[in-house]
């Protein structure tokens, strides 16, 4: 399990130093989340919202210089870059990809050196869905190409937990549906995925839990499960009293509703995410009769 625990980072502004100001934290603060094995999590939120620093912290790229800011815990072990018991635990695939001057199948071999259960055979087979040759060098193949590459590795690296930031970004239709058909292959009850992403409605049938960052807080942190009992998505052409969040469309209204008679209904990411951003306080309330 992935803990974070009161979690605080961000950096002040220098025009409001002084000689005994404090920094002010200004991207993420006093986070909490669990990321358990045997699911698929969806970050999602507006640029600019922290998605990218979570991620970072997560995997001990970013830390907090003050000790009180909080922690993050890997399997109880807290994160450290240089620590070796959390190292091999996780994958990263930044949205950044490393221009390295190497031929994919020979930095395949030195990952498996760091990552104990990392699969050649299915790198290979990985790189073959992708179409894409493992003997030229990833400093010569197209940004596609080198993203499709690294999720190559990522898969192949047997890790229990993956944790992604907008890893369909520069793939085209074809290669996005063999993402998420890795992805669902991937998937046991030992491992746990990550997905930072804006493009939700790509990847909405993988998730089973939503995160949703908002104004440098965890606005909704829902399973799928729960999100489906508790609110009902509609179009209609007519508005009702006890719409929760209504946009228009081309169709009339995409509403959210509470839902009172157990309906079942598809999930609007689009709808969820902009009513949470209105009013995380109106639409996590509809989750109380829940518990």
């Amino acid at each position: 399990m992935i803990e974070v625990k009161d979690f605080s980072i961000g950096f002040f502004k220098r025009e409001l130093m002084g000689p005994d100001s404090e920094p002010e934290w200004l991207t993420l603060k006093n986070l909490y989340l669990q990321i358990s094995p045997g699911h698929v999590y969806g970050l999602i939120g507006r640029n600019g919202q922290g998605k990218t620093t979570l991620l970072n912290c997560i995997t001990g790229l970013l830390r907090p210089k003050k000790k009180e800011a909080g922690v993050v815990y890997i399997d109880g072990f807290p994160v450290n870059a240089s620590n070796p018991n959390i190292l091999s635990k996780f994958f990263y695939v930044t949205d950044t990809i490393a221009s390295l001057h190497l031929r994919s199948d020979i930095y395949a071999d030195t990952l498996s050196h760091f990552y104990p259960h990392f699969n050649k055979e299915k790198f290979t087979e990985c790189m073959e869905l992708f179409q894409i040759d493992t003997k030229q060098f990833i400093d010569e193949i197209s940004l596609g190409q080198r993203k499709m590459t690294f999720l190559s590795y990522a898969f192949a690296s047997g890790v229990p937990y993956l944790i992604m930031d907008e890893p369909t970004n520069g793939l085209d239709i074809t290669s996005r549906s063999v993402f998420r058909k890795l992805v669902a292959s991937y998937m046991d009850q030992d491992k746990a995925i990550v997905i930072s992403t804006h493009h939700i409605n790509e990847i909405s049938t993988l998730l089973d839990h939503i995160f949703i960052l908002n104004d440098k807080h965890i606005v909704f942190d829902h399973s799928v499960m729960e999100t489906g009992c508790a609110l009902s998505f509609v179009e209609s052409d007519n508005m009702t009293d006890d719409a929760l969040y209504s946009m228009s469309s081309a169709y009339g209204k995409r509403m959210i509703l509470p839902n009172t008679n157990n309906s079942d209904s598809e999930i609007d990411y689009e709808l969820l995410f902009e009513a949470v951003l209105e009013n995380p306080t109106l639409i996590n309330a509809q989750f109380t009769t829940l518990n």
